[in-house]
């Protein structure tokens, strides 16, 4: 009876080690950074629209929490355009078209739904839209 007694204990012991490792992964997976989503918008004829596409101004759908980057690019020539965020204070520096340059936010979208503007300095009256979390 001795020995069943050690026997028993050795596996317990042995049981709780080997679920204890296996939580390591799931630990570890916590861990790794979030995957980012890009939205790429083009501004031309003072409008904002989704890079291959002709949606004037369009809302865009993001989930809550999700990590997201915004690239904006500007194709009206002549014209100065940015892309604010003013509710969750980012905003591109201002871009004109000679330049080709892109502006980049960045953000994670809050846990909570809501409907937050986006909308060009210049040109706020025409370009703008909204960003929807979901």
């Amino acid at each position: 009876m001795r020995n069943r007694g050690l026997f028993d204990y050795r596996l317990a012991l042995v049981l709780a080690v080997l679920g204890g490792a296996a939580l390591i992964p799931m630990t570890a997976a916590s861990r790794l950074p979030t995957p980012v989503r890009e939205i790429r918008l083009v501004a031309r004829q003072m409008t904002y629209y989704r890079e291959g596409s002709n949606i004037p101004n369009p809302t865009l759908l993001v989930r809550r929490g999700e990590q997201v980057r915004i690239v904006l690019r500007n194709n009206d020539p002549g014209l100065i355009h940015d892309l604010g965020i003013d509710a969750w204070r980012v905003r591109t520096e201002l871009l004109d078209e000679k330049s080709r340059s892109e502006g980049v936010i960045q953000f994670q979208a809050p846990e909570a739904p809501a409907d937050v503007s986006y909308s060009c300095t210049p040109h706020g009256q025409m370009m703008r839209g909204t960003i929807r979390v979901e």
